[in-house]
């Protein structure tokens, strides 16, 4: 019902959709990269969505993906977009944030009208806003801590952790969590940092 609804809707907005029942159906169908995005659920029958991304990776297909559970956690969402998504939404999806993502990361990837620089310079301004402890905080987020080990590493409050990590967003105009990360991946890429 779920992929239903997407199929209709992205096809509402004009966009060509091929539907696939699962990741290994995908898999042997997909053999001529052409320009798109994969629209890929952790959670799938036989072959998941997350050996699905480490397969294609291996054979060098490049193609943006957005990743999409019900059962997500930070670290998993890390995994993914350190292995190559765009982006990572949890269940249930709103149709608007799919579109939204969908665009998003095909404008990135096939550079229509998409200004890289703008963003990089959006970022660093953002990071600059951070205090130091909220630049922990973030760096412990992108490397996949949850709030809880965050706040066990700096000796801190899950919900001191928590503040910081609302702070955090508002002061980096995160959307959400994998936003905050791919921005962050994006300007460690730029500046050499690990």
């Amino acid at each position: 019902a779920v992929r239903a609804s997407l199929v209709e809707a992205l096809t509402e907005q004009k966009i060509e959709v091929r539907d696939y029942m699962t990741a290994m159906e995908f898999y042997r169908d997909y053999r001529e990269p052409v320009p798109g995005v994969l629209i890929l659920d952790i959670r799938l029958p036989g072959m998941s969505g997350m050996e699905l991304q480490d397969k294609l990776n291996e054979e060098g297909f490049e193609l943006p993906m957005v990743m999409i559970s019900g059962h997500a956690d930070v670290p998993m969402a890390v995994r993914a977009m350190k292995n190559g998504a765009f982006d990572f939404l949890c269940k249930p999806v709103r149709v608007a944030e799919m579109v939204e993502a969908v665009n998003r990361a095909y404008n990135y990837y096939y550079d229509v009208d998409y200004d890289l620089d703008d963003e990089l310079e959006e970022t660093e301004e953002s990071i600059s806003r951070l205090t130091g402890r909220e630049r922990q905080v973030l760096d412990h987020v992108v490397d996949g801590l949850s709030s809880r080990e965050i706040a066990e590493e700096l000796g801190v409050s899950t919900k001191t952790v928590e503040a910081h990590r609302a702070r955090i967003n508002d002061k980096m105009r995160a959307d959400n969590v994998s936003h905050l990360i791919r921005m962050c991946f994006t300007y460690r890429e730029e500046h050499g940092e690990e």
